[in-house]
């Protein structure tokens, strides 16, 4: 005779029900009445407090404040951000800020800060001058920067002694600002870092930086001569003519364009 075992909580039979399963009481409709209610109420009050923040007088901007910067002219910095008092500061973006201030050519990056209930800080990043930039048919003087314009020197700074980039004629980009061409820039661009990374100008300053058909001539100040350098390889060859120039006689010209040679054409004297 076959004895039955005794089974403790929940057992599925031959038949798939569950044998001794507790049931869950059904909610009241007092309970799913009440959830609801609470949940239309923080919806509610989450909407009203968001447009609060969007449209209340409280977090209209009234100061904008910026960082140091140099370049750039004070009352157009003041113009541009007056394009941003009266807005609402949670809905004020770094791409409005940016947008507010595109008419100024020496901001190079703009960062945002908030200190709320009604303050913003621009915080700008400006290029830097790399050449001076002999121009024809322009007034005053214009300065390179890194991304290939030709901008007028500020007229509130001295200007600062850089080398004069000589045979390199600016052309009008699609923003109708001035521009060095692409085919030009590059390569100039290359020269300007190797004679930063070698410490060329603290060694033998440079008075102009010549283009012509067969690379560019560094012509140095006062009677140390000029230096050859061609289309590629600066820093190499400006290391080369670093390591050498001790030899090399005053007002030379010096050639470094060949891997295996340094040619070296010294000055005529001077008749008396």
């Amino acid at each position: 005779m076959r004895v039955p075992r005794l089974a403790i909580g929940s057992y599925r039979g031959d038949r798939g029900r569950d044998l001794a399963a507790p049931r869950r009481s059904p909610r009241s409709r007092r309970q799913v009445t009440l959830r609801v209610v609470v949940a239309g109420l923080l919806v509610t009050v989450l909407a009203g407090g968001g447009y609060w923040l969007l449209n209340a007088s409280l977090f209209e901007i009234a100061r904008v404040e910026s960082g140091p910067y140099r370049y750039s002219d004070e009352p157009d910095v003041e113009s541009a951000f007056s394009r941003i008092l009266g807005r609402n500061i949670w809905t004020l973006t770094r791409g409005h800020a940016v947008a507010a201030c595109e008419d100024l050519p020496w901001v190079r990056e703009v960062h945002l800060r908030r200190r709320l209930p009604d303050v913003v800080v621009v915080e700008f990043i400006e290029w830097q001058p790399l050449l001076a930039v002999a121009t024809s048919g322009a007034d005053g003087t214009h300065m390179l920067v890194a991304d290939g314009r030709v901008l007028g020197a500020p007229a509130h700074l001295d200007i600062p002694g850089l080398p004069l980039l000589v045979g390199c004629e600016p052309v009008a980009g699609s923003d109708q600002r001035q521009r060095l061409a692409d085919h030009d820039l590059a390569p100039l661009l290359a020269l300007v870092e190797a004679m930063q990374d070698t410490g060329l100008e603290t060694a033998c300053p440079v008075d102009f930086v010549r283009r012509t058909d067969d690379g560019f001539i560094l012509e140095l100040q006062g009677r140390a001569g000029s230096l050859r350098v061609g289309r590629q390889d600066f820093s190499r060859r400006l290391r080369r003519y670093l390591l050498t120039r001790e030899q090399i006689p005053d007002g030379a010209a010096v050639d470094l364009r060949f891997e295996d040679r340094i040619t070296i054409e010294t000055p005529e004297p001077e008749r008396t």
